[in-house]
């Protein structure tokens, strides 16, 4: 029978963790910041960096968060360890995997509602409808039935990201603990134990998360239109995050000291 995790513990635990990571993580954590700030910046309508600047930014905010992820995962887990490439492995094979999966619920969830709309007798629209057009009558579908069926779909497409995030949840701070990449080999761990992570992560992750892109929101209009709002706009952005980073890898480093087996399975 699997035991159950103790959500409350894991929360409380997963905050302390947290917090304990802040002082060792700073430099990191300002490199993250930074990196966020250029990457709007390169994204923003008034850079001038070329086509390429973009994805040159996204790689440098992916290799800074590699990095802050190793630095704070040593430091949770108290060890000098931890292959950085292997991390930056698994983290790439997850975005993969929610890549594949993302693919087929967006083109399911794009094609429902011309679907729903012809099923429910707006043969009116065709391609060259204006899009305020379709989307007013989607908003008067939203009451019926169809408007039920399309809500239900989005629900599960969001469910089902939402599950195997948490079925993933560890890859990260297994990697770093038996210094192997660690994918879908943490799968099983994880087993039994969606709903109590779920809850856990309501705390952790959706919380945070939530208020991190409410705050950025409120404070948008602030930044302008100009290169150095663009880049306030990333680095507030990211700074606002940061909770819900350092407490996320509080969670995983929580769950995992509950659920590594005794000795983890050779790569």
């Amino acid at each position: 029978m699997t035991r159950k995790l103790p959500v409350l513990d894991l929360v409380r635990e997963a905050w302390v963790l947290a917090f304990q990571a802040v002082h060792p993580t700073l430099l990191i954590m300002l490199a993250l910041l930074i990196a966020g700030g250029l990457y709007t910046f390169a994204v923003g309508p008034g850079s001038a960096l070329g086509d390429a600047a973009p994805a040159i930014a996204a790689l440098v905010v992916f290799v800074v968060g590699v990095e802050f992820s190793l630095v704070t995962y040593r430091t949770m887990l108290g060890t000098p360890h931890g292959d950085r490439l292997r991390l930056a492995h698994a983290n790439l094979a997850v975005y993969v995997a929610f890549l594949f999966v993302g693919v087929f619920i967006g083109f399911f969830l794009l094609t429902l509602p011309g679907i729903l709309l012809k099923a429910s007798g707006r043969t009116d629209l065709d391609a060259d409808t204006p899009p305020a057009v379709v989307q007013q009558a989607l908003v008067d579908m939203l009451p019926s039935a169809y408007g039920a069926v399309l809500i239900v779909a989005c629900l599960a497409g969001a469910l089902a990201l939402c599950y195997l995030a948490i079925r993933l949840l560890l890859i990260g701070s297994a990697t770093i603990s038996t210094r192997q990449t660690m994918v879908f080999r943490t799968w099983g761990w994880t087993k039994g134990h969606v709903i109590s992570l779920w809850l856990a992560a309501l705390a952790t992750h959706v919380a945070p998360f939530a208020g991190a892109v409410l705050i950025n929101w409120g404070l948008h209009g602030l930044w302008g239109q100009s290169g150095v709002g663009a880049f306030l706009s990333g680095f507030i952005g990211m700074l606002l995050l940061v909770p819900f980073l350092l407490a996320g890898h509080g969670l995983a480093v929580a769950v995992l000291r509950r659920l590594q087996p005794e000795q983890a399975p050779a790569g």
